[in-house]
């Protein structure tokens, strides 16, 4: 590596992490039907082996971000590798699910080191007109996660229990750690001295908590979702008040920074249903293999490979808002197409809707995200990269828990009359079209936003100060 030019360096090391991470949750989509089976748990047990591994991540993103603005997130990044690898060791070695969601808590708490400070030493290390390509190429690794995740995951399952899917990441996890190590530079923070918002960290692990133990049931707990509103509340009260506070009250006043991120909500929430919903659906209705399956899921990735840096590009020549409406509506197209799935619909259809999904993500992930970042002072990339990184992740597990409670509700009621097949059908439409429609709601408010924003001729920052 020496021969590389250190931004190029130190993009390889940033990739590897987030290589490991997307590959971990890839793998473990196509994975889950199995494990369910093994422990024989229903759907709404085995959503926690993921919302478990999310919810420590959004737990700690911006406070590992924050901590990384203050120490160093070169040495926080390079940790987060052992932290991963120790916690997949203990997955594999899971004889339970409780072990087993214990044990994700730590690999999502080492996947929260990389994806908190990654996307930020990208961010800071490229200059201005080269950031869009740079965050776009993170995005092709995303991809690349998501594209090799479940064929991995589907040939390994085809050969050798779960538990070898967890095996994988402890090489990676070294060699990253080795990398990171060698390789990353030192850095000095003279001058200031690190304060952590302990107790903000802790109000927001439990309000992110009760509000998915309030989705995550037969029904919506209306206890958990109260318990949730009153702890954001007290958060926001706390957040006011600490001397280095967890959230940063300034960056709301920054309209692109707000409508940015609820904007990725909507997208990476709904996306991640149908991830996590079409397994199930793939191998429980159309009777296929895990290995089967998982080739089918790798359609979206590949495509999302290839959009990813052509998005990237085109939000630096174009500017992001139009690449961002134009992946929406691609959004919103493929929930059209899954909305006519059937049970005995013909894999080159259920490849088809995968695809456009595919590009719709590809496509807007790196917009947004440089929108986001390019609107924010760069002393406080950690921090925008660790709130980013929290948000996709509070949505990917709002995504899981809000389709698993609708799909339940739709499926106890029609199992009462119907089949199984029709039930399961019926539920899974419910989720797409009802998705499909938010998705296709927020790209006309986008459009109309942005227009109006034009006509007002008010400039979109390419980086504010707040």
């Amino acid at each position: 590596m020496g021969k590389l030019e250190l931004k190029w360096r130190v993009f390889l090391i940033i990739a590897v992490g987030i290589l490991i991470s997307t590959l971990d949750s890839s793998i473990l989509n196509i994975a889950n039907p199995s494990i369910a089976r093994e422990f024989g748990v229903e759907l709404q047990d085995i959503q926690w082996v993921v919302n478990a591994y999310l919810l420590v991540i959004t737990s700690t993103l911006i406070f590992f971000g924050r901590l990384g603005d203050l120490d160093g997130s070169n040495r926080i990044f390079t940790w987060g590798f052992m932290v991963f690898a120790l916690g997949s060791l203990g997955c594999s070695l899971s004889r339970s699910l409780m072990i087993l969601v214990g044990m994700r808590i730590l690999q999502g708490l080492g996947a929260s080191m990389m994806m908190a400070t990654g996307i930020g030493i990208v961010s800071n290390i490229f200059p201005d007109a080269e950031r869009g390509k740079a965050l776009g190429l993170t995005g092709t690794m995303v991809a690349l996660g998501n594209m090799l995740g479940p064929g991995i995951g589907g040939l390994l399952l085809a050969s050798f229990k779960w538990p070898v899917i967890f095996l994988i990441n402890i090489p990676i996890g070294i060699a990253g750690f080795y990398l990171g190590y060698r390789y990353l530079p030192n850095e000095e923070k003279e001058g200031e001295k690190s304060s952590f918002d302990l107790p903000g960290a802790l109000i927001l692990a439990t309000v992110v908590t009760a509000l998915l133990l309030a989705l995550s049931g037969d029904g919506l707990d209306l206890y958990l979702l109260g318990a949730s509103l009153l702890g954001l509340i007290a958060l926001c009260w706390w957040e006011r008040r600490a001397p280095a506070p967890l959230l940063d009250f300034g960056l709301f006043r920054n309209r692109t920074f707000v409508v940015g991120n609820l904007v990725a909500v909507v997208a990476y929430s709904t996306h991640n249903s149908v991830v996590f919903l079409l397994p199930f659906y793939l191998e429980a209705i159309q009777g296929l293999s895990p290995a089967s399956s998982g080739l089918i899921m790798t359609t979206a990735p590949i495509v999302m490979a290839f959009a990813a840096p052509l998005a990237g590009h085109l939000s630096d020549r174009y500017g992001s808002p139009p690449i961002t409406g134009m992946s929406l509506g691609l959004l919103a197209g493929a929930f059209a197409l899954f909305s006519f799935l059937r049970v005995d619909s013909p894999i080159f259809f259920i490849m088809a809707a995968l695809a456009v999904m595919g590009l719709a993500m590809g496509s807007f992930g790196s917009p947004n995200t440089s929108s986001i970042l390019g609107s924010m002072p760069k002393e406080k990339a950690g921090y925008g990269g660790g709130f980013i990184s929290t948000n996709r992740n509070l949505s990917y597990s709002l995504g899981i828990s809000l389709s698993v409670l609708f799909f339940n509700l739709v499926f106890d009621r029609r199992s009462i009359t119907f089949d199984y097949q029709t039930a399961f059908m019926d539920a899974l439409h419910t989720v797409q079209t009802g998705a499909g429609i938010l998705v296709a709601v927020t790209g006309l408010l986008w459009v109309a936003y942005h227009l109006g924003r034009r006509r007002s001729r008010e400039p979109i920052p390419e980086r504010d100060t707040i």
